[in-house]
């Protein structure tokens, strides 16, 4: 990772706070994007913070624009967490945690296209809801496959960029600790996989699943 340029969208907390410090402390210019990006502290010389949101497309088009070239993107945005029976579902806070999860991330691929060098690639985040859905979880479980696929369709449509997803675990939710062969997940743990799709450059139109066992359990 020595001397490439990194864009994290949804890089000032979790998964993205922990990636961005991976690939700076691998040699990485690191840029955070996120609404809040700008207020966070910057932990590394080589790490710069920016403010976008994703759901605005002008933003996005403001954040490349100051960025330039890049090598790696990876999209590290979370949505609203909609939790509720399919019949009693709001579809306006569906259609919310749809614009910011699967738009925003499919806005960012869009416009980073262009600016993305030989060699370079795109991390998509996913989620295990995708693979296997739990009851309540259905927006969440749609938003995670659509994403999935919306991958791989990239993989065959930008190549030689190469596009990737990572369907985290659970973090947080206590009620399935238990549950998870090796327990809940950690941030730091989770950035392992998007720091691996940056690096290994014979893998695209894959997602990684790093969730502690849960699939199987």
């Amino acid at each position: 990772m020595n001397g490439k340029k990194v864009l994290i969208v949804g890089g000032a907390s979790g998964i993205g706070k922990s990636l961005a410090l991976k690939a700076s402390e691998a040699g990485a210019e690191v840029y955070i994007a996120s609404r809040n990006a700008d207020k966070q502290e910057i932990e590394s010389k080589n790490t710069h913070c920016l403010s976008a949101d994703v759901t605005v497309e002008s933003d996005i088009c403001d954040l490349l624009g100051q960025i330039g070239e890049i090598d790696h993107l990876a999209v590290t945005v979370k949505s609203p967490l909609v939790v509720d029976d399919f019949k009693n579902l709001n579809a306006e806070e569906t259609r919310s945690a749809f614009e910011t999860k699967f738009w925003g991330q499919y806005n960012i691929a869009k416009h980073a296209q262009h600016q993305i060098r030989k060699g370079g690639s795109i991390t998509l985040t996913s989620g295990t809801l995708g693979q296997k859905p739990h009851s309540g979880f259905s927006t969440m479980s749609i938003i995670a496959g659509a994403v999935d696929s919306l991958s791989k369709a990239l993989a065959l449509e930008l190549a030689p960029i190469r596009v990737n997803a990572v369907a985290p675990g659970f973090k947080t939710l206590k009620e399935m600790e238990d549950k998870v062969p090796l327990g809940l997940g950690t941030s730091e743990q989770m950035a392992n996989s998007y720091f691996y799709l940056m690096n290994d450059d014979y893998i695209t139109g894959t997602t990684i699943v790093t969730d502690g066992g849960a699939l199987i359990s």
